[in-house]
């Protein structure tokens, strides 16, 4: 996906670059930019030819620059539409200083409001009616898709806290790739979510996403994870406040996991919650749980992805019904690559099981 996206981006700045020359703009500006975008272009290959205890030394700093790469190559995308936008609506007459002008503004407002989106997370609420729980109410709040690496700033992450501490879990669930990058570089963040943690009345668990086995060599990511106070769930079962919650793992060897041997007669009576962070479900899933909270996705994170998201795991932001049980995919609450969504707002969920 990298290589793909860094030749669109080739392509994307040599049409730039082509629009600005026809406009006749100043030879400075034109080779300013041209300069730029190939700073951009090697810095994306750099790594290639580093040996890996360079990289590994300079880890923190080698994030940023793929973030800011990234970053880059998302904004040379919202710039060759500009620039096309504008040329559609002159009626593709000659290319002038005053049309490159116009696309430049657009493509900064563009990356303005794909920032913004980005940072203003919001808060999702869901309602599930079960006659299965004990309880009047079990509020589960679920975190999936933080990104904790790259770009990410506190004040994304203050947000997401906020929004957490101001809905009280009683069950507070990771659903995957929380962290993507040097955890030692997020331990006041991770102390955060271990006093969230510690405070949800029914307890706190996790599941690992596929960023989080992108790190597991070079950092003991699950034994982090678990000092941040969650039961950290590796194909696992738990019960607690009469639910019972299966975490199954993201690592490769499990993407066709089962639901069945964690599963005991008794459960047919028991609301059975499957922490997963891909949205596929279970191979045995029909009618085997009640409800699967989910990732990965993004929600496409930028239009309109999210629709070949949606057919690549046969499932749909929000929530679905699927195999005789809820899923819900969550857009997440951070970001890939780099701190910028196209109409696809980032996202923590609450929801509350209602007793029938």
């Amino acid at each position: 996906m990298a290589l793909y996206l860094w030749i669109l981006s080739a392509f994307n700045d040599l049409f730039i670059f082509r629009k600005l020359r026809e406009a006749g703009v100043n030879v400075y500006i034109k080779n300013i930019f041209l300069c730029w975008a190939v700073f951009w272009f090697v810095i994306v290959l750099l790594p290639k030819f580093l040996t890996q205890d360079f990289i590994d030394s300079h880890r923190r700093i080698f994030e940023i620059i793929s973030g800011l790469s990234f970053t880059w190559i998302i904004s040379s995308i919202l710039a060759f539409f500009a620039f096309v936008f504008v040329d559609l609506i002159t009626g593709f007459k000659h290319f002038t200083c005053n049309k490159a002008l116009a696309a430049a503004l657009l493509t900064l407002g563009g990356v303005i409001f794909c920032m913004a989106q980005a940072y203003f997370v919001i808060r999702r609420d869901v309602v599930i009616k079960t006659s299965k729980i004990d309880r009047d109410r079990i509020r589960i709040v679920y975190l999936t898709d933080l990104h904790l690496g790259r770009v990410y700033t506190r004040f994304h992450f203050e947000r997401v806290m906020k929004l957490i501490r101001d809905a009280q879990p009683d069950i507070f669930i990771l659903c995957g790739d929380i962290i993507d990058g040097d955890p030692s570089y997020w331990t006041r963040e991770l102390a955060e979510l271990k006093q969230i943690a510690l405070s949800s009345r029914y307890g706190a668990f996790a599941v690992n996403g596929n960023h989080e086995y992108y790190y597991l060599l070079d950092y003991d990511v699950e034994n982090i994870i678990r000092q941040a106070g969650f039961n950290m769930m590796i194909n696992e079962r738990a019960e607690t406040a009469g639910i019972v919650i299966i975490g199954l793992d993201d690592c490769p060897k499990y993407f066709n996991s089962w639901l069945k041997p964690y599963l005991k007669p008794e459960d047919a009576n028991k609301f059975v919650l499957v922490i997963k962070h891909r949205p596929g479900l279970p191979v045995d899933s029909d009618k085997n749980f009640d409800l699967q909270l989910s990732g990965h996705t993004h929600g496409g994170q930028f239009w309109p992805m999210g629709y070949f998201k949606s057919m690549s795991y046969r499932s749909t932001q929000g929530l679905s019904n699927k195999a005789g049980g809820l899923v819900y995919v969550s857009n997440g609450a951070g970001c890939n690559g780099t701190c910028m969504r196209l109409f696809v707002q980032p996202e923590i969920t609450v929801i509350d099981l209602v007793k029938e």
